[in-house]
């Protein structure tokens, strides 16, 4: 999360009692809990393994080269580089988002991609322009329990906001601005699908 986010997170974890090891990695899980390559052992009837995400692996199907976690590089247009009738978006497709950064496994690039895609093909089958897919900017909003979020923005991710304010923004992304409108109306249902609908949080 980047150095300006870091002391707010420590913070949270502390204030929530929980413990943090730095420096460190798991070296063996065995019936009685954790040891690290530390020599702490930490003993725990249950472990949770959170060890990173990863494409599906539909994605071994197509025969191009893959990136370390199994994403498939696209063009500006989201066209699988290589076999361009087939477009990719979200976790599996590794798009170029700006003129220096590529997409992030998140549904901050994976919401636009998927529209940006599904408008593309579209326009492809009926031979009309497509549509290059950028965002030229990037926010994280981490959720902190009783503590809060923290909201930054940036590819340094600096701190905007923290605790309740941030919170706020968290829970609007998780429960209005992911899901399409509950109206039923067939227009609010396609401006929503608009592909360049995407702004700030």
């Amino acid at each position: 999360m980047g150095s300006s986010a870091r002391p707010v997170i420590e913070q949270a974890l502390a204030d929530n009692g929980v413990e943090t090891r730095t420096a460190v990695s798991v070296a063996k899980i065995s019936a009685s809990g954790v040891s690290l390559s530390s020599g702490e052992h930490l003993a725990a009837a249950t472990v949770v393994w959170c060890a990173g995400m990863r494409a599906n692996s539909l994605t071994g199907q197509l025969p191009v080269t893959r990136d370390r976690l199994g994403r498939v590089e696209v063009d500006d247009y989201l066209r699988v580089v290589g076999v361009p009738a087939v477009f990719a978006a979200g976790d599996v497709a590794l798009a170029e988002v700006d003129d220096e950064h590529v997409s992030v496994m998140s549904c901050q690039h994976g919401r636009p991609m998927g529209r940006y895609a599904g408008y593309n093909v579209i326009s492809d089958l009926f031979g009309e322009p497509l549509l290059a897919f950028r965002i030229p900017w990037y926010v994280t909003v981490l959720d902190l329990g009783p503590a809060g979020a923290v909201y930054t923005e940036g590819w340094d991710r600096e701190v905007v906001s923290r605790g309740a304010e941030a919170k706020a923004t968290k829970q609007m992304i998780n429960t209005r601005r992911i899901y399409p409108p509950l109206t039923r109306n067939r227009a609010d249902l396609l401006a929503a699908a608009a592909p360049e609908l995407q702004a700030r949080p």
